[in-house]
């Protein structure tokens, strides 16, 4: 099998014409004729595949590029199938129940906006996913912020519940889109999330001092109306067995994941726990536990809020984005293999004079690809296999690429009308996202603090060796 440089470099005209030629298909298609991300991505491969035979490029060479972009990332792969089989478990045995239930318990009306963003930051951390946080716990909060006696705008509100669930999916192992930005730029999971905690957590403080100011002036005399959040409470309490036990999953991630076991026994071994809890604390029988595995938690009950919380999860939920990843790195491999961004890439990345402005560059990509697919995993997958051997030559650890791509692309995502991202969260909170963007302070703060902490040379990790 031939590797990554087998292939002869193409001349500039050559790479430029492959690399606008994938960029055309995917804004037209995506922006005007609205078709399936998957169908363009298709076409995009073909056309690489095409154009590349011009530059001496085979069948073989692109079947090869397509496997060895897909092979670089099968662990990342494996994890959306893990992580789907985790939430489905998971809500089975109550633990995502008995979160969402513990987490609106501590809701408070004099730090309404502080407890909103905690809490959704908490429920995403352990989710892995910001859309399930935004639609769950995101819908109780916001209703109960229209129909109580907060004054707090429903911009306001739905910015704090943004921010929130978006850390999570930054930062949670079992997050997907931290999973394939790790994968797609060549770096273990747990050094990928180390990474993004340099970055993170700072401006996640700057985050809580800013919402603690937008309540003072908003919330500072709030009265909050306890019916909603109580029905939803009650109504999980009456399906699910909550207690200490059910969090026992959860204890045993975090466990795992500051023992550094590897990430694939790791979620493998919290699907057990979840399966043991599933039996022995909600009494469910060991296949209706395994069922779950497969096909998500399913609970019928009076409130569509509970109902969208308790009705998902399972492998079979995760095939969609299953595709879409793989389908991505089959792109991002065929285009490795064409060397057509290695050619492009030598010519911008000679006019960058430091590591500040390769790290700069990347994150104007990262939000820019997001601006222009409307798609995060395509803008992760692109941007990995893009600077992978630019990070390399400069020297820096490929999880600072990582990191960079995730605070420009993930945390973009719902800041840019256009996305799913944005349309999903429209259509849970009835706000857009020109409304509540400008309060989603941890979107917009962490990419500035990540840019001012690169400009100072703080948390630029250095390759081993170097």
């Amino acid at each position: 099998m031939k590797g990554w440089g087998d292939v002869k470099l193409p001349d500039i005209k050559i790479s430029l014409l492959g690399v606008l030629g994938i960029l055309c298909i995917l804004f037209t298609g995506t922006l005007l004729l609205k078709t399936d991300i998957i169908v363009l991505l298709i076409l995009s491969i073909i056309f690489i595949a095409a154009v590349g035979t011009c530059s001496g490029m085979t069948m073989e060479d692109s079947l090869d590029g397509m496997r060895e972009g897909c092979s670089q990332a099968f662990i990342g792969l494996l994890f959306f199938l893990l992580i789907g089989a985790i939430i489905g478990v998971w809500i089975q045995a109550g633990t995502v129940p008995a979160l969402v239930y513990y987490g609106l318990g501590i809701l408070t009306p004099r730090y309404f906006l502080l407890s909103s963003f905690l809490i959704c930051s908490l429920v995403s951390l352990v989710l892995g996913t910001s859309w399930g946080t935004v639609g769950t716990v995101g819908v109780a909060i916001m209703g109960v912020s229209m129909g109580s006696g907060i004054s707090v705008p429903v911009a306001v509100t739905a910015g704090a519940i943004v921010a929130g669930s978006w850390f999570g999916d930054k930062m949670s192992p079992i997050s997907d889109s931290t999973v394939l930005t790790a994968a797609s730029s060549g770096t273990d999971v747990y050094r990928h999330i180390r990474s993004m905690a340099k970055t993170t957590l700072p401006s996640y403080g700057v985050s809580l001092v800013l919402f603690f100011l937008l309540n003072r002036k908003y919330a500072r005399n709030a009265v909050l109306d306890t019916a909603q959040i109580g029905q939803i409470r009650d109504i999980l309490q009456q399906e699910f067995v909550i207690n200490i036990w059910v969090f026992l999953p959860a204890i045993l991630l975090v466990i795992l994941c500051i023992a550094r076991i590897h990430a694939v026994l790791s979620l493998i071994l919290v699907i057990g726990a979840g399966c043991v809890c599933s039996v022995a604390v909600q009494g469910n029988t060991v296949s209706g536990a395994l069922r779950a595995i497969m096909d998500g938690g399913y609970v019928e009950t009076i409130s569509e809020e509970v109902n969208l919380l308790v009705n998902r999860g399972g492998i079979n939920s995760m095939l969609p984005t299953f595709l879409l990843g793989f389908m991505a790195l089959c792109l991002g491999g065929i285009l490795q293999k064409s060397r057509f961004l290695h050619v492009i890439l030598k010519r911008v990345t000679g006019r960058l004079k430091n590591h500040f402005s390769l790290i700069a560059v990347t994150m104007l990509t990262s939000i820019l690809g997001n601006a222009v697919f409307g798609d995060t995993y395509l803008t992760i997958v692109l941007n990995g296999n893009i600077y992978k051997e630019a990070y390399d030559e400069r020297g820096l650890d490929r999880a600072v690429l990582s990191r960079t791509i995730e605070e420009g692309a993930t945390m973009s995502t719902p800041l840019i009308p256009w996305t799913a991202a944005s349309a999903f969260i429209y259509g849970a909170l009835g706000v857009s996202a020109l409304e509540y963007g400008r309060f989603a302070l941890l979107n917009l703060v962490n990419p500035v603090v990540s840019m001012l902490m690169a400009a100072a040379g703080i948390g630029l990790a250095l390759k081993k060796g170097r």
